[in-house]
C-alpha cells in the first residue's frame, strides 16, 4: 500500500473513534512520514494556542476569545476553497436547511425595498398563497415585532422554522393607486421543497423546452415527466431545449438521473476523487433511456453550478447535445458535514466532480471571479486538452463547462439599470395587477400602448435619478482636468456640452420601449400564473431561446458544432 493510503486508512481509523482533529492529517502529501507530519500538527497548534493565550492575556484592549477565534478560523478556511465552511452553534439550523433542502416556511421570497422587507414571488399552492399573501405586500412586522431596517437574512432566519409551527405577519397592500390597507395573516409554516421544473412546454410548433431551476430531490422523475409529456403532446416534436441558466445544482443523485434520460443505461456519468479512497465513487446511469437520439440543446450561463455543471458537461462529453450560452460557474467540489464539538459543524471539501471525458469541472482558481460570478479568463497554458466520447471533439477542464456555442448577450442601458434597482418594473407591476383582476393567457398577454405610457407618467413623477455613460465620461473628465489644473480653461466648453448632454426622462423611456415592454411583462404574468407565467412569457423574446431554436430547426449547423474541427 503506498504511503498516502497507508496516511488515509490511519486517518479513517481515528475518526471511527471519534478523534475527530485528526483529520487535519489528511492534508499530508509527498514523501514526508506520518511522524514528520503529526509533528508538524502538533508543533503548529501548539504555537497558535500560546499566541492566543499571550494575546488575550496582555493585548492592551479586551478581546473576545469567541470573536478572535472565529477570524482565525475563518482565515485558514479562506485560504482553501469557498466551500469549506465553518458553523458556529447559532449557524448550525440554516445550514442544516441548506444541506438537506427542506424546511419549514411559508412558500415566498422577500427583498428589501424602502426600509421593508417585501415579497417578491410566491410559490403556488404553498402556505403563502394560500393564505392569500401576494407579490407586491410589505412585511411591516412578523408577531407582532417590526421589521423596518432587518436585513433580508434576519427577516428569512425568523421565517424559516419547524414545520406546523405558526407565524403572523403584518401586511400593507396597495389597495388603489393611492391608497393601502393593513392586513394580519396567520400562517402554519409547511415543509416547503422548490420546485424543480417551474416551466416546460413549446416554444415553437416543433420545438420543446423544460426549465429546470434546481436539482432537489424527484429532479429527475420531474425532468422525465415532462419530457415525455411533450412528446406525447407533439409527436413530430424535433428537439428539447434544456434550460439550466441560474441552477446552482443540488443532489447528485438526480444529475445522473437527468442524464440518463436521453444517454443509455450503464453510461459513466461522474466520479468523485479525493485523497480518502473508500470515499471515492463512480455514478453510472441505471436506467433504460427515455430517447437517445433526438436533438437536445443545454442554454447555460455564470450562474449554472455544480449539478448543472454535471448534466451539461455528460452530455458534452458523449456528443449527445449542444450547449450554448456562456461559460459555466466551475464548482465541481464534494462536501461532507463533520460535527465538531460545542455542537459546532465543519462542512469540508474531500473531493472533486469528474465526467466521462476526465476532466474537472471546478475552476483552477478558487477566488478570482467576475463581478457576475464567473471564472476569470484561465490562460490556455493551464487548460488541459480532452477529447469527447463518440466524436473527438476537443473540449477543456480548468474553468466549468465552455460552451458548445459562445452567446453574447447585449448589456442594458443604463435607464433599464436604474428602472430596475429602483424598483420601478416591480412597483408598476404591483399597481397594475391592483387594477385588473385577470389577464390573458402569457403566451398571448401583451402590453398595450395606453398601458405603456401610464408607466411613462408613473416614472415622471418619480425621482429616477441616472446618468448616461456619455454623462459619466464627461463627469471623469472635469475631475481629471480639476486634479490637473485644467479645468478653468474648460469650464465654459464643459458646461455647454453638459446642457446638450441633459436627457428627458419620459424620451430616455421611449427609446428603450421595446426592453421596457418585455421586462413589464414579464413581471405582470408572474403576477397572475406564478414562475410558469413568467418563464413562459419570458420565452418569447428570449435571444438564447430562439438561437436555441434556430439551432434545432438547422441539422445542418447543430451537427457542425458537434464535429470535431479538422
Amino acid at each position: 500500500m503506498s504511503p498516502s493510503k497507508n496516511k488515509s486508512s490511519l486517518v479513517l481509523s481515528f475518526l471511527k473513534r471519534g478523534r475527530t482533529w485528526i483529520l487535519l492529517v489528511v492534508i499530508a502529501v509527498g514523501s514526508m512520514s506520518f511522524a514528520d507530519y503529526y509533528f508538524e500538527i502538533s508543533k503548529n497548534i501548539d504555537i497558535f494556542s500560546s499566541l492566543f493565550k499571550e494575546v488575550n492575556t496582555f493585548y492592551v484592549d479586551d478581546v473576545e476569545p469567541s470573536k478572535l477565534m472565529r477570524t482565525c478560523i475563518d482565515g485558514m478556511l479562506k485560504t482553501l476553497d469557498p466551500f469549506t465552511n465553518y458553523f458556529s452553534e447559532s449557524q448550525i439550523e440554516n445550514a442544516r436547511i441548506q444541506q438537506g433542502g427542506k424546511f419549514g416556511g411559508l412558500g415566498i421570497e422577500i427583498e428589501i425595498m424602502n426600509g421593508y422587507p417585501v415579497i417578491t414571488s410566491v410559490t403556488q399552492n404553498q402556505p403563502a398563497d394560500k393564505s392569500g399573501l401576494k407579490v407586491g405586500d410589505v412585511i411591516k412586522g412578523i408577531d407582532g415585532n417590526p421589521t423596518e431596517k432587518r436585513t433580508k437574512e434576519e427577516v428569512n432566519k425568523i421565517l424559516i422554522g419547524e414545520p406546523k409551527t405558526k407565524v403572523t405577519l403584518q401586511i400593507e397592500r396597495k389597495t388603489s393607486l393611492f391608497d393601502t390597507k393593513q392586513q394580519s395573516f396567520l400562517i402554519a409554516r409547511e415543509e416547503i421543497q422548490e420546485t424543480n421544473v417551474p416551466f416546460y412546454g413549446m416554444v415553437s410548433p416543433e420545438v420543446g423546452c423544460i426549465k429546470l431551476k434546481i436539482f432537489n430531490e424527484h429532479a429527475g422523475r420531474d425532468v422525465k415527466q415532462a419530457f415525455d409529456s411533450l412528446k406525447r403532446a407533439t409527436p413530430n416534436m424535433k428537439g428539447i431545449i434544456l434550460d439550466l441558466r441560474g441552477n446552482p445544482g443540488g443532489l447528485l443523485n438526480e444529475a445522473v438521473n437527468i442524464v440518463n434520460i436521453f444517454v443509455s443505461k450503464n453510461q459513466l456519468v461522474v466520479n468523485t476523487r479525493g485523497k480518502v479512497d473508500e470515499w471515492n465513487n463512480t455514478f453510472k446511469t441505471v436506467d433504460e433511456p427515455s430517447d437517445t437520439a433526438i436533438p437536445i440543446v443545454i442554454i447555460a450561463n455564470s450562474g449554472s453550478a455544480s449539478a448543472s455543471e454535471i448534466v451539461s458537461g455528460t452530455i458534452q462529453d458523449y456528443d449527445r447535445g449542444v450547449i450554448i450560452g456562456q461559460r459555466t460557474y466551475g464548482k465541481g467540489l464534494v462536501q461532507i458535514t463533520r460535527n465538531l464539538s460545542y455542537n459546532t459543524m465543519l462542512k469540508v471539501t474531500t473531493a472533486k466532480y469528474y465526467i466521462p471525458t476526465g476532466r474537472c469541472i471546478q475552476a483552477i482558481n478558487y477566488a478570482e471571479r467576475n463581478a457576475d460570478g464567473s471564472v476569470k479568463h484561465i490562460p490556455d497554458s493551464l487548460k488541459v486538452a480532452f477529447k469527447t466520447i463518440n466524436k473527438g471533439r476537443t473540449v477543456y477542464d480548468g474553468g466549468g463547462i465552455d460552451p458548445d456555442l459562445q452567446l453574447t448577450l447585449p448589456e442594458a442601458s443604463k435607464l433599464v439599470d436604474k428602472l430596475i434597482s429602483q424598483n420601478y418594473i416591480f412597483e408598476f407591476a404591483t399597481t397594475y395587477s391592483i387594477l385588473h383582476t385577470s389577464i390573458d393567457d402569457p403566451a398571448k398577454f401583451r402590453l398595450s400602448d395606453k398601458d405603456f405610457d401610464d408607466f411613462v407618467a408613473y416614472v415622471k413623477s418619480k425621482d429616477l435619478s441616472y446618468k448616461t455613460e456619455s454623462e459619466e465620461k464627461l463627469d471623469a473628465l472635469k475631475d481629471a482636468s480639476t486634479e490637473e489644473k485644467y479645468f478653468d480653461a474648460l469650464k465654459e466648453q464643459y458646461e455647454t456640452i453638459k446642457k446638450k448632454l441633459a436627457h428627458d426622462k419620459g424620451q430616455d423611456i421611449i427609446k428603450n420601449k421595446s426592453e421596457i415592454v418585455t421586462l413589464l411583462e414579464n413581471e405582470i404574468a408572474g403576477r397572475y400564473y406564478y414562475a410558469y407565467g413568467r418563464v413562459k412569457k419570458g420565452n418569447q423574446n428570449d435571444i438564447e431561446v430562439a438561437k436555441a431554436i434556430e439551432l434545432i430547426n438547422n441539422p445542418t449547423k447543430y451537427n457542425e458544432l458537434l464535429t470535431a474541427k479538422k
